[in-house]
């Protein structure tokens, strides 16, 4: 029922790095120091290294030795359900913050300008939910064992990420009036647009990742691939919140 994990270093390194990077972040606002934005690219290899690592011994662990039974899958999947839970409450506290002040403050303050929401969000929404028909049909092929016809549907989705982190980029390059500096509507603005784009980053880093895993995918084994639609359909319905109460409202 259960199999015994190899001892690993990985996890500890990994929180290691990342303790690392968020202190070395932190020092370069405030101090701006070259160097120091050198030690934080030297940092994020390292982090990259670490979990193509990870990844290759999860790979070989779930589809090569086959050691997940059903109940360690079953308590996968919950695990992932309760993370998509915290990742949740981490954009409800950006929105509760906005909420308030849209509600106790005038809003948007005077002096600023909000962007045209049938610009580049609107065209951000159609990527979007273009994107997650297009997984939608992925996994019913992934189901059906069409393994043929699948490939495209995911090249397409990671595109269409890949355009969207760059169209959001021209909005804050190009489109925007304020700054992150402009009081409380810009901190709360690009912390709450900013937090979904990372986000969005990483879904496209899981997406290449579904690529290699899904060709050891059967109907019975596809929880990995499950994670990772699930993970890009919450980014879709963060945005339409997005969307709808920050651009529109």
């Amino acid at each position: 029922m259960y199999h015994n994990i190899n001892y690993s270093i990985i996890p500890i390194t990994l929180r290691v790095i990342l303790l690392i990077t968020t202190a070395n972040v932190i020092y370069v606002l405030y101090e701006k120091s070259v160097f120091e934005r050198y030690s934080i690219t030297t940092v994020l290899v390292i982090l990259l290294l670490t979990l193509i690592i990870q990844y290759i011994v999860i790979v070989k662990e779930r589809y090569r030795q086959c050691t997940n039974t059903k109940v360690i899958k079953e308590r996968i999947r919950v695990a992932f359900i309760i993370f998509l839970v915290i990742e949740f409450i981490a954009f409800n506290s950006l929105f509760w913050g906005y909420f308030h002040f849209t509600l106790t403050e005038n809003w948007p303050p005077i002096g600023i300008i909000k962007c045209n929401p049938m610009s580049l969000p609107l065209l951000n929404t159609c990527l979007l939910l273009t994107s997650a028909l297009r997984l939608t049909v992925f996994h019913d092929y992934i189901i059906q064992k069409k393994h043929s016809n699948y490939l495209r549907y995911i090249h397409i989705t990671i595109m269409l990420g890949v355009i969207f982190i760059f169209i959001q980029y021209e909005e804050y390059k190009d489109h925007l009036i304020f700054r992150l500096s402009d009081g409380i509507y810009g901190s709360i603005f690009y912390s709450l647009t900013g937090f979904h784009g990372r986000h969005v980053m990483i879904g496209i880093v899981i997406l290449i990742a579904t690529l290699n895993l899904s060709k050891y995918a059967t109907y019975s084994n596809h929880k990995g691939i499950n994670a990772a639609i699930w993970y890009w359909h919450f980014v879709d319905v963060i945005w339409i919140l997005l969307f709808v109460f920050v651009y529109i409202y």
